[in-house]
């Protein structure tokens, strides 16, 4: 950078700084729109409005030579601080937002596992036996297996969005990500998604079909980051696939990558939304008529990861199979999710 600069508020509240230790020592001695300091090394000025006050310094030959170069070049980064500032204000709020979101997402994640335990074993009768909680917890479990398996399968699965949580928060909202890519089966990462969500699809009665069972596709990508796609993809579908129906995953290889393709009747994506579904906020209308729709970042997130993987994700609605099931519109929606070819 030519100029290195400070601006702040008339509250004296900085908006940016970017000035070095040399800069910062002799920041109060700028009182001129343009002086030299350092031996005729540094050019620095200062120059305020209603609103805001920047000063900036410089080692460039070329604002060194013109005065009136410099001074121009410090009008323009003050006419522009008001825009700069608003985008370093949008910037902090989108930022605040994601980790406000992620906190959210881990308290209620960690209150649903609470929740899953005490409901298998009564707090207060825990709280009570002290030195016992063993043996009672081991009774429970000998006394209802069922129960017990149910509850762990769901703290598994919360467990697992837990992490998702964690990884988005790592891989989109870094600069640069640490992705690392390698060879992959793709049956056995969708596989290790998939079992978490067996027990949703179970009630309500859909039979998953999973091809590719010789496990002979591979794709190049990085593990963590995929396997968040697979569950954001998986996790939609559970929630709005239509009941007592069949959903069908093929694993292929294509002509430039390997595809996963979700087959299933979920609630209806209609022509004017099937190009704006993967963006972040948005949800199905008919998602938000039936009450299933989430605060739409699912899609959103499985086509950024995606595409960070030089990978892609697309819907082909098929709207000549909408059918209309105790108030709701169904219809054949297919996605596929590509990635490149294992190595």
């Amino acid at each position: 950078m030519n100029v290195r600069y400070r601006i702040t508020k008339s509250d004296d509240k900085i908006v940016f700084c970017s000035l070095n230790k040399i800069d910062l020592s002799v920041l109060a001695e700028v009182r001129s729109q343009s002086s030299t300091y350092n031996n005729g090394k540094t050019r620095a000025g200062v120059l305020s409005n209603a609103e805001y006050t920047v000063v900036a310094f410089t080692d460039s030959k070329e604002y060194l030579k013109s005065s009136k170069i410099f001074k121009t070049e410090l009008r323009y980064i003050l006419n522009s601080t008001n825009f700069i500032n608003k985008i370093i204000e949008e910037s902090s709020k989108e930022k605040n937002k994601s980790t406000s979101r992620l906190i959210h997402n881990l308290t209620s994640l960690n209150a649903h596992n609470i929740q899953e335990f005490y409901s298998l074993v009564p707090q207060e009768n825990v709280s009570r036996k002290m030195g016992k909680q063993v043996g009672y917890v081991k009774k429970i479990v000998e006394k209802e297996p069922e129960e017990t398996a149910m509850a762990m399968l769901k703290m598994a699965k919360n467990n697992a969005a837990m992490k998702v949580e964690f990884s988005v928060f790592k891989k989109l909202f870094d600069l640069n990500p640490d992705l690392r890519a390698t060879n992959h089966n793709v049956h056995k990462v969708l596989m290790n998604v998939f079992y978490l969500f067996f027990p949703d699809f179970t009630d309500k009665n859909v039979k998953v079909i999973i091809g590719d069972t010789d496990n002979k596709y591979m794709a190049y990508f990085d593990y963590e980051s995929i396997h968040v796609a697979f569950y954001h993809m998986i996790e939609n579908a559970a929630k709005y696939i239509k009941p007592d129906t069949e959903f069908k995953v093929d694993i292929v290889k294509g002509i430039k990558k390997t595809e996963i393709i979700f087959d299933m009747n979920s609630t209806q994506i209609t022509q004017e939304e099937v190009n704006i579904i993967f963006e972040e906020g948005v949800s199905g209308k008919l998602a938000y008529q039936t009450g299933k729709s989430g605060d739409g970042i699912g899609l959103s997130r499985a086509k950024k990861i995606l595409e960070l993987n030089n990978g892609l994700l697309s819907v082909k609605p098929y709207y000549d199979t909408a059918i209309i099931t105790m108030g709701v519109t169904f219809q054949r929606n297919v996605f596929t999710m590509a990635l490149p070819h294992g190595k």
